[in-house]
């Protein structure tokens, strides 16, 4: 089993094959390459880098992809499996990093995306909008590409869904419910840092 193809087609059955045929380096891997394709568009029309030059802005933008997707994925497997727990699931933090990895890989196959918008628009599509869209890219493109990444990216927690399922023997709602619960705390921990952050400032 090929797990770059099969995961379109055996969601579940690719799971399971990571899960028992794979060392941690295969995840660690397909995170770090989806890591990767993924912060050229997560970092497009921020803003974040007007005057640099397009080698320096590509070498910030993948470093800091990569080092946020590895972050983030070490925090879903220790969220995950401790919510899942709690659930009433059995899944080990290994068993979760092995079957998380799988949700990045759909991300893998869009890297013509990135490499697309950067043959066209190069360091614009770095700099500060000026589109009326808020963007640099052409609004064809603007939205083609959004609309891939949007179906992407709903097939991906529907993967990682059965992934926190299959790692607790339980069932992919419940693994939905693992995941809502894990972004709700993070909705409540933001708020918390923001409102102190602002308390802070209104008392300047």
């Amino acid at each position: 089993m090929n797990p770059l193809f099969s995961i379109w087609t055996q969601p579940s059955a690719t799971i399971r094959y990571i899960v028992d045929h794979k060392s941690l380096k295969y995840p660690f891997i397909i995170i770090s390459i989806s890591a990767l394709i993924n912060s050229i568009m997560a970092f497009a029309d921020l803003g974040l880098f007007n005057g640099f030059s397009l080698l320096t802005t590509l070498g910030l933008v993948l470093l800091s992809g990569l080092l946020s997707g590895l972050a983030g994925w070490g925090i879903i497997i220790v969220a995950y499996t401790w919510i899942g727990k709690l659930l009433g699931g059995t899944g080990t933090m290994r068993k979760m990093g092995l079957a998380t990895g799988a949700s990045a890989i759909p991300m893998i196959w869009t890297a013509p995306i990135g490499f697309i918008a950067i043959s066209l628009y190069g360091q614009q599509l770095f700099t500060t909008p000026t589109g009326p869209l808020g963007t640099n890219m052409s609004v064809g493109f603007f939205f083609f590409q959004t609309w891939l990444m949007l179906a992407i990216s709903i097939f991906g927690l529907i993967i990682e869904c059965k992934a926190i399922g299959i790692v607790h023997n339980f069932s992919a709602w419940r693994g939905f419910g693992t995941l809502m619960l894990f972004t709700g705390f993070i909705i409540i921990i933001s708020i918390i840092i923001f409102g102190a952050l602002f308390s802070i400032l209104l008392a300047f």
